[in-house]
């Protein structure tokens, strides 16, 4: 590692030294084949706190006021990694993006926490791989296996205390998370995986004493993925031993009502009543509106913001109507020409991704639309940036399928919600499907079929 940075951690100390009075928190590194010219680094709230530039050295450097002790996570390109940071913290980084996460590496003040939380990452990566096959075991060994993972974590954790004299309360928690959340989401798993079996096995109420230490109402903790997965598994579990159909709204209703009962923190609760209900509104095979899902949302959230944006999608559903025609719109070309939809899809089957660019990354778009376009070469995809920008095309996606809605254009409104969209038309110009998501496997058929 130093012989990559002697050259940089001199001119790091002198600035920490420059800088001591203000008491400044510094994280930087080298990234290798560098995809952007930045790097983000993000808080617990998922707002961006530092936007901090790549130099042609591909070394970068950012310095931090007042910044609470606890769990952040950086960016870069497409790529997601966390970082715990105290104030007056000086930390680097060294990474290879072409092996982003096995490259990782900290070093510099409180490095030691940061290598321990990235080696969990790691190790529980290769764990999700290799535990598939236990899910086949009757339920009393699948729990031997997991205990017998806890005690070597609750050892590895007792030595980490021993060998690191300053501790800090706020790591050793997120360090237990890191290690034994994604054991207890397996274990909501099995749960899962049994209820789905013709004749499930009888689980006994020590099956999952692992829910009397294991807190599902930590806001601060919902971007972390080992703490987020397990919330979401915790209570998917319970509605699915009460053998609804998932893709029913039946489903849906009851998870919306257990998100209310079981979920403490009001923040938490609104956030994850929100995602729930739209999520669910995503998978559904058609773009019917279940009102009750809807009016359950509407009576649990206490978030004026959401009940509006979820206001804006119902308005949205009506705007396009299945068996019907679309309505008519303006859009414009890549080469900036303007065109009129019916023109463009005229005796085509047709599939119209409306594309908010927060929502997803040009390399999942390009990566999901090329696929499609390979499977159903016969058919007409068309990409529509909605944010009214010329500029933001999708890298990697031939040009041609690209189109952006000027601020003019009818089409805003039905796309009030700024939500992404997926809609399927068939030649005859009617549609099939108005409101789907590009990620669902129900639509490949659809489009098939069109």
């Amino acid at each position: 590692m130093i012989k990559y940075f002697t050259f940089f951690i001199s001119l790091f100390l002198i600035s920490c030294n420059s800088s001591k009075k203000e008491e400044l928190t510094y994280f930087g590194g080298k990234i290798i084949h560098p995809k952007d010219n930045f790097v983000l680094l993000f808080d617990s709230d998922q707002k961006i706190i530092d936007s901090i530039q790549i130099k042609k050295d591909h070394t970068f450097l950012g310095a931090m006021k007042n910044i609470r002790s606890g769990l952040y996570y950086f960016k870069h390109g497409s790529e997601v990694q966390y970082v715990f940071l105290e104030p007056k913290d000086s930390l680097l980084i060294r990474l290879n993006t072409w092996d982003f996460d096995e490259s990782l590496v900290f070093s510099g003040k409180n490095a030691t926490r940061n290598n321990v939380l990235i080696e969990s990452f790691l190790s529980n990566e290769q764990q999700h791989k290799n535990f598939y096959k236990h899910y086949n075991l009757p339920a009393n060994k699948f729990k031997l296996k997991i205990d017998s993972i806890i005690a070597i974590n609750n050892k590895f954790i007792e030595d980490y205390k021993v060998s690191n004299l300053e501790k800090s309360e706020e790591f050793l928690e997120i360090l237990r998370i890191a290690l034994d959340y994604p054991l207890y989401t397996k274990l909501e798993n099995f749960v899962i995986d049994n209820s789905l079996k013709e004749k499930p096995e009888k689980l006994e109420d020590t099956f999952i004493t692992h829910r009397n230490k294991a807190s599902i109402s930590k806001p601060s903790l919902m971007f972390y993925s080992p703490y987020r997965k397990y919330v979401y598994s915790n209570l998917y579990s319970d509605i699915y031993k009460r053998k609804i159909k998932d893709d029913s709204d039946e489903f849906t209703i009851a998870l919306l009502n257990a998100i209310n009962q079981k979920i403490t923190s009001n923040k938490l609760k609104n956030k994850l009543l929100k995602e729930t209900t739209i999520r669910h509104f995503y998978n559904k095979k058609s773009c019917s509106i279940n009102k009750k899902a809807f009016q359950t949302f509407i009576s649990s959230s206490t978030n004026q913001e959401d009940k509006d944006e979820i206001s804006s999608l119902l308005k949205d559903v009506k705007g396009i109507k299945k068996d019907a025609k679309i309505p008519n719109f303006t859009l414009m070309g890549p080469d900036g020409a303007q065109e009129n939809i019916e023109n463009i899809i005229k005796r085509k089957n047709a599939v119209i991704y409306f594309r908010n660019k927060e929502y997803s990354s040009d390399k999942w778009v390009a990566s999901r639309i090329n696929y499609l376009i390979r499977k159903n070469p016969d058919k007409e995809f068309l990409i529509i940036n909605i944010n009214n920008s010329k500029n933001e095309y999708v890298k990697n996606l031939d040009i041609k399928h690209q189109f952006y809605l000027n601020p003019e254009s009818t089409a805003h409104h039905f796309l009030t919600s700024k939500l992404p969209r997926t809609v399927l038309i068939n030649k005859s110009g009617i549609v099939k499907n108005g409101f789907c998501a590009l990620s669902s496997k129900a639509i490949e058929k659809q489009i098939t079929e069109l």
